[in-house]
Formats: C-alpha cells, sequence, structure tokens
C-alpha cells in the first residue's frame, strides 16, 4: 500500500541514521489519550500487536480530498508548523497487512466522544437510544458504533462525506519502506 506521511525534518534525520521511526508518547495530547488508546486496541485486533517499545502509531495519508496521490506542497505548507520549518512528505509502501484504514472525518467523533452516523434521522435515533442506556452500557455502545469509521466506502450524502479523507496508522516507519520524499518550508503565518 502506497501512503504518504509528512513529518518535521528531524524524523527525516532520525529515520536515516536509526533506520525506523516511532511515534513518541509525549507527543500524544492527553485529551486525546482515549481515543488513541481505542484505536490501539483496534489496531492490535486489526494488524497485530505492536513492536516492543512501541506505544502510539504513526499516522500517513491514503486519500486526500478523493485521490490516492501525493500532496500538493503548495497547500500543504499552510497545515503544518509554526512557518518557515523545514518539512518532509514521505513517500512509503508498507504491506496491506500492517496498515489500519480509517475516515479522518468519522474519526473525529472518535476524539469528540460523538456516535457515527450517515444520516441526521440515524443521529438522531442513536442519541436518543444511547440516553436511555445504563451507564454501564454506553461506553460499550459507543465504541462498537466507532468501529464505522473503519468503513471508508465513499458516501456523500449533505450530511456526511465518508471516504474522502482516509488516513493511515501503522506501528513503526522504516526506512526501507520509503519510495521518495520532498522536503518544503512551512509558510509564515498570516498577520
Amino acid at each position: 500500500m502506497i501512503l504518504w506521511t509528512i513529518q518535521p525534518a528531524e524524523i527525516w534525520d532520525m529515520l536515516q541514521t536509526k533506520g525506523k521511526y516511532r511515534c513518541a508518547p509525549e507527543k500524544i495530547d492527553a485529551d486525546f489519550a482515549p481515543a488513541y488508546d481505542w484505536l490501539i486496541s483496534k489496531m492490535k485486533e486489526k494488524i497485530g500487536p505492536p513492536p516492543e517499545g512501541v506505544e502510539y502509531p504513526v499516522w500517513a495519508w491514503y486519500i486526500q480530498n478523493g485521490k490516492h496521490k501525493k500532496q500538493d506542497l503548495r497547500s500543504e505548507r499552510w497545515c503544518y508548523g509554526n512557518g518557515g520549518e523545514i518539512y518532509a512528505c514521505i513517500e512509503i509502501e508498507i504491506p496491506d497487512e500492517d496498515v489500519l484504514l480509517s475516515d479522518f472525518d468519522e474519526w473525529h467523533c472518535v476524539l469528540n466522544r460523538f456516535l457515527v452516523s450517515d444520516t441526521e434521522e440515524e443521529s438522531e435515533q442513536q442519541d436518543a437510544y444511547y440516553e436511555t442506556l445504563p451507564e454501564n452500557e454506553k461506553r460499550s455502545y459507543m465504541e462498537k458504533n466507532w468501529e464505522r469509521i473503519f468503513d471508508i466506502t465513499p458516501l456523500d450524502n449533505g450530511w456526511t462525506s465518508r471516504g474522502k479523507w482516509v488516513q493511515a496508522v501503522f506501528w513503526e516507519l522504516k526506512k526501507e519502506q520509503v519510495r521518495k520524499v520532498r522536503f518544503f518550508k512551512t509558510a509564515h503565518e498570516k498577520n
């Protein structure tokens, strides 16, 4: 599977010297740790356990704006860093069985503890049902619902736009998985 990950230049340097890159746990926002922990449990189920010493996944893009192709760095340079920093867009190839794909927009339901739905009507029905559940069953119901983020079948109906932005997670990035790298300087913030 061909993926693209955008990382600060020092991550590229680390990859060159150490031969692999693993996500540093201190980079994880504590507010999102429960969502990451849930995702990690799904990764273990779907792609297997992490290598020893790996706690959090590396993220990459599989599809952006409905297309499976490298990013246009003219626009990406506005999305990263504080301006004037060097970043690397790294094209990688990883075996399909080592990657878990999910819908980027629906991932935000997990981050914000919302239910995933395909329509407004479904959302209202789910919310009403969720409120009737005993407290000890709510988390299980929500986590089961979140598994829908792994359905990346395109759907654009005015309520949801699934499959247009698809992210990938995997346990570690290895130097031998790199196909190409492009460097870019992040844009300066607008005043």
